[in-house]
């Protein structure tokens, strides 16, 4: 004869509309059911559920999905972040391949080897284009936020994004490179002549990211005093590149001083583009330092491009505009200059990104770069 169960012990009875085994336990004043295909597997969830609950860990509702907690998460979470819009957009691609490929899944039973499978599944291409090593760390990073929301609010008991492991042949993005100070020089030879040449000096220089170069507008810069403010940023949404106030982060907005080759090679491109202007039969956005032939915003694949077609010609072969950015920061390293003050010119919000690049330890100041690049591309500040 069995034993009567204690009570808080919970029941387990087999259900013949849905011919499966139910067990039921009462957890924190809640009845809270799971449901199994045989007595013994529904025993060890009502045993599972109780544990939880005496351990202190949070027990939520079973039958949530996956694609539920990504969903309250983004509409919770993410929606309230100040990021800029092209951040945004990379999160909303992750929660919409997230819920494609594991959204259907119960809380309850979604353990980290269901997740693996899931990485192994994107990194193939099965499932259309394979999506690289640093996508699925994207993937990894979002869900696991997702998870840690929800187990803040008792809805799941484990983050299992936490513990999951990467297809180890999943394909490595392009490891980035940076000019030394022999290829810098050949680069800045190739620009002179080219419409866009300044905005790769200036990059090159101090080094902007693609879309605050693009961005940059003539009431930005003194070159008097040889400064320039970064404001604004160009994004890519929904294919169109968009003008934004918001930056990368906070520390983006800021004024940086210009060494004497990047003020150069701003006045002749200031010169060169009113003639442009001119002799164009409509010109958009007259205040646009960097813009198409029109007068309109760049497309940030015309700009790799056109790069690549300099970097091409200056014999250095194919390079891309934030590799401009990185060798910017390898220059000053060589050159002393302190990574506090590198990290300020370049818009971090610390150095632990430069840290992890760079071997060198760094100097401060907005005016980082313009001793080390006059010393590095030679030349004097010039008046108009």
């Amino acid at each position: 004869m069995s034993r009567r169960r204690a009570v808080g012990e919970g029941s387990v009875y087999f259900a013949e509309g849905k011919q499966r085994w139910v067990g039921a336990v009462t957890v924190d004043g809640r009845r809270r059911k799971v449901v199994a295909k045989t007595k013994t597997e529904a025993r060890k969830r009502v045993d599972a559920l109780r544990r939880a609950a005496e351990a202190g860990e949070p027990v939520g509702n079973g039958n949530i999905t996956v694609g539920e907690v990504i969903d309250r998460w983004e509409q919770r979470a993410l929606a309230g972040r100040e990021i800029a819009e092209s951040t945004r957009e990379t999160y909303v691609w992750c929660c919409t391949k997230l819920r494609a490929e594991v959204g259907g899944a119960r809380v309850r039973s979604f353990h980290v080897e269901q997740l693996e499978a899931a990485f192994d599944r994107m990194k193939s291409a099965r499932t259309g284009e394979p999506l690289s090593k640093s996508a699925l760390i994207k993937l990894r990073s979002v869900l696991g936020q997702a998870l840690d929301f929800a187990m803040r609010r008792g809805l799941v008991a484990h983050n299992v994004a936490r513990i999951a492991e990467l297809p180890p042949t999943a394909a490595r993005t392009r490891r980035a490179r940076s000019l030394d100070v022999a290829q810098a020089r050949r680069l800045i030879g190739a620009c002179e002549d080219h419409r866009l040449g300044a905005m790769f000096i200036v990059m090159l220089t101090i080094g902007l990211r693609p879309g605050e170069a693009a961005a940059l507008s003539w009431t930005d810069i003194d070159l008097d005093a040889g400064r320039l403010a970064v404001r604004r940023s160009i994004s890519v949404v929904r294919g169109m590149p968009t003008l934004a106030d918001s930056l990368k982060t906070q520390r983006s907005r800021r004024t940086i001083d210009l060494p004497a080759v990047a003020v150069d090679a701003l006045r002749r491109h200031r010169s060169r583009q009113t003639q442009e202007r001119f002799a164009a039969r409509s010109w958009m956005e007259p205040s646009l330092v960097f813009a198409t032939s029109q007068g309109t915003l760049l497309s940030p694949s015309n700009v790799r491009r056109d790069l690549a077609v300099l970097t091409e010609r200056a014999g250095l072969g194919d390079w891309r505009p934030n590799e401009l950015r990185h060798s910017a920061a390898s220059i000053l390293c060589d050159a002393g200059v302190a990574l506090e003050h590198v990290a300020d010119l370049l818009g971090h919000t610390n150095t632990r990104m430069l840290e992890q690049t760079y071997r060198h330890a760094l100097q401060p100041s907005m005016r980082a770069a313009v001793d080390p690049m006059d010393r590095v591309f030679g030349g004097a500040r010039h008046a108009s």
